[in-house]
């Protein structure tokens, strides 16, 4: 799962990164544009998501686990020499 939230406060959408809507951008071709699937804000507002359990805050960075994973996380839950 590559879980993703909408930065909205009024929104809260929490969720994984198939359910977003995507369409092609009006302004470049070669580029899609990605909306929250609940209140239908565009791009600015999406964001990479904890991946840890019911956390609900943005994923500040990136860690490599020693089983090969790659997972995002906020400060509170970043993995302790790659779990």
């Amino acid at each position: 799962m590559n879980k993703m939230m909408c930065g909205n406060r009024r929104c809260g959408w929490v969720g994984d990164s198939s359910e977003l809507l995507t369409a092609p951008s009006p302004f470049d071709a070669t580029d899609i544009i990605r909306a929250c699937p609940r209140c239908k804000d565009v791009d600015t507002s999406i964001h990479t998501a904890c991946e840890f359990e019911d956390c609900r805050r943005y994923g500040e960075g990136g860690y490599p686990l020693k089983d090969g994973r790659y997972v995002w996380r906020c400060h509170d839950h970043a993995p302790e020499d790659g779990e």
